[in-house]
């Protein structure tokens, strides 16, 4: 084994069940949860530069994908239960 391999291996032991994240990264992580589940509302708020459907259907499916992808930010800062 690679001492990189080892270093890796035993990182991952000290990890205990139920744990949650440093509390920088659960900042940022919720800083970008929040963030995105803002900017999936404030979209709408803007005038479209068309009227055409298509762009409100990417619309919609932007604004959807943002919107999950901040309640799994915000989420994953939450402790797993026992």
């Amino acid at each position: 084994m690679t001492d990189l391999s080892t270093d890796i291996a035993a990182r991952s032991d000290d990890l205990r069940a139920g744990e949650r994240p440093a509390a920088i990264s659960r900042f940022v992580l919720a800083l970008l949860g929040w963030g995105l589940m803002t900017a999936s509302f404030a979209m709408w708020l803007g005038p479209t530069i068309s009227g055409a459907p298509e762009v409100a259907l990417m619309k919609l499916g932007l604004s959807v994908f943002m919107l999950i992808g901040g309640l799994c930010c915000v989420n994953s800062t939450r402790p797993l239960p026992q």
